[in-house]
């Protein structure tokens, strides 16, 4: 491979990540505008008894779901030494196995650090 297409390879890739973080920056504000609209659509559909509306693009309708805590390290040795309450060595050590033992990916990525 030749300087020029080295060259050409990282401008092309910087302008992609440039046109990727304008556009990932427009997603952010339109997800935070929905959310914001989610939260007082959901409010007055709560207030007006509605479990779903027609518009003329379809239906908007109201959705209830139970979502759990993810699984922490806090969480699973507060769990776990309630769980053996006597015996704290079993709790350490299995705490210890399950932390060790957890399946870890090597993942190899290019990213850019702007100057400031």
């Amino acid at each position: 491979m030749s300087n020029q297409e080295l060259i050409q390879k990282v401008k092309t890739w910087l302008d992609i990540d440039n046109q990727i973080k304008e556009l990932q920056a427009e997603i952010k504000k339109r997800r935070n505008l929905k959310k914001e609209l989610t939260k007082d659509l959901v409010g007055i559909m709560n207030n007006n008894d509605l479990d779903s509306m027609n518009t003329s693009q379809g239906q908007l309708i109201k959705t209830t779901r139970k979502v759990k805590a993810p699984l922490s390290k806090k969480h699973l040795i507060s769990s776990i030494s309630t769980f053996f309450k006597e015996d704290a060595e079993i709790t350490a050590a299995l705490c210890k196995h399950i932390m060790e033992t957890r399946n870890t990916q090597v993942k190899e990525n290019i990213r850019r650090k702007l100057n400031k």
